[in-house]
């Protein structure tokens, strides 16, 4: 009988580390998708205010990684990372376009 008790036990424990290391697993991949999107979001900023380029994209995919780590479990940074990558393809339409003074619209021959 005690003999049955301390498998029990050793089965509980793990199945708890077997649950505390998926968690971490989970918590790393949506740190690391937040971290990637914002600098896809903070990096297409940075190429729209330098003239290097007006691809949308960037922030696009930032916002859907920041998504993402959002369901993950990383809810405050994931948050940051939806925010970033929305006013970086905002900043960027508004480049392309011309609307931000200091930043000439892309590929128009404007120089």
């Amino acid at each position: 009988m005690i003999g049955r008790k301390v498998r029990q036990s050793d089965v509980s424990e793990g199945i708890e580390r077997e649950a505390t290391r998926k968690d971490a697993g989970r918590a790393l991949l949506a740190r690391i998708s937040c971290l990637a999107g914002l600098l896809l979001g903070v990096g297409g900023i940075l190429f729209a205010l330098f003239g290097a380029s007006a691809n949308i994209s960037a922030g696009a995919v930032g916002a859907a990684l920041g998504i993402l780590g959002y369901f993950l479990g990383a809810r405050r940074l994931g948050a940051a990372t939806i925010a970033i990558g929305v006013i970086c393809v905002f900043f960027m339409a508004a480049a392309a376009t011309g609307i931000i003074p200091g930043v000439g619209p892309f590929g128009h021959g404007y120089d």
